[in-house]
């Protein structure tokens, strides 16, 4: 057993920059906390490198692993030390990033995409994950934003749902040429005189859906495509939803409609 004691190991070392979203941003590797989301890594082909367990806590662990994956043990003040969740977190991984192309997103009969430009918050992110993998969306579109997508915080609130869909981060150039090619009918989410009530749209064929950033919405660039403008309809005191929220009311619809 490979117990790991000291804040200078370099196993110990190597964990906590990985644990620094602002260093691993820039590394091909990344962690992963939790026994769920290590399980969902795991079932998508996401390549373990190695598994880091909390030696004070005992752990029903029955994921298949390669035998190549080096295995250890941290002791709790050393594991405490690189986790979000240290009370109930049992174990952490290291593994590969994996990265998508537009091509990777899967066309069905008919097919739904989420774009969502110039996202700034990593919880928001990981909420719209879930979702989108809950409601069997074939991909998300990230547009122009330096978000982390392997962020801790993404897979967190993604609960692992960050491993089972295409992610893609592209521009809008090239965004909108993959519409084009693919013949997508695309709904931009915004309040204007134009906008017709998302639930008054029939939806059809191969939809992608547009969400702008949490405090400016989508950018006049974007709104300039071709493109049918929706919105929710407010009935309180607020004017708005919370990004993540407005992604799940109108994705429940268009997902009525279309399944």
């Amino acid at each position: 057993m490979k117990i790991i004691k000291s804040l200078q190991n370099p196993h110990f070392k190597r964990l906590k920059k990985l644990s620094s979203n602002k260093f691993n941003k820039k590394e091909s590797e990344f962690i992963i906390e939790g026994v769920k989301e290590i399980a969902l890594a795991v079932s998508s082909d996401i390549k373990i490198k190695k598994i880091y367990f909390r030696k004070e806590i005992p752990i029903e662990f029955d994921i298949f692993l390669s035998k190549e994956i080096e295995i250890f043990y941290l002791n709790k003040k050393l594991f405490d030390l690189l986790t979000y969740r240290n009370i109930s977190s049992k174990v952490i991984a290291v593994a590969d990033k994996k990265s998508y192309s537009l091509g990777d997103i899967f066309l069905k009969k008919e097919t739904i995409v989420l774009i969502v430009e110039n996202i700034e918050k990593p919880g928001n992110l990981g909420a719209i994950m879930r979702t989108a993998d809950g409601m069997a969306v074939s991909g998300i579109i990230i547009v122009d934003s330096k978000i982390n997508i392997y962020n801790s915080n993404v897979i967190r609130s993604s609960v692992g749902s960050v491993f089972n869909l295409p992610i893609i981060k592209t521009n809008k150039k090239e965004a909108i040429e993959f519409l084009n090619k693919k013949k997508f009918n695309l709904y931009n989410t915004i309040v204007s005189k134009n906008s017709e009530n998302y639930l008054d749209i029939n939806y059809s064929g191969n939809i992608a859906i547009a969400f702008g950033s949490e405090n400016q919405g989508l950018s006049d660039k974007w709104r300039s495509y071709d493109a049918k403008e929706i919105c929710i309809k407010m009935n309180g005191k607020n004017d708005s939803f919370n990004l993540s929220v407005s992604v799940g009311i109108i994705l429940s619809e268009v997902v009525r409609q279309t399944k």
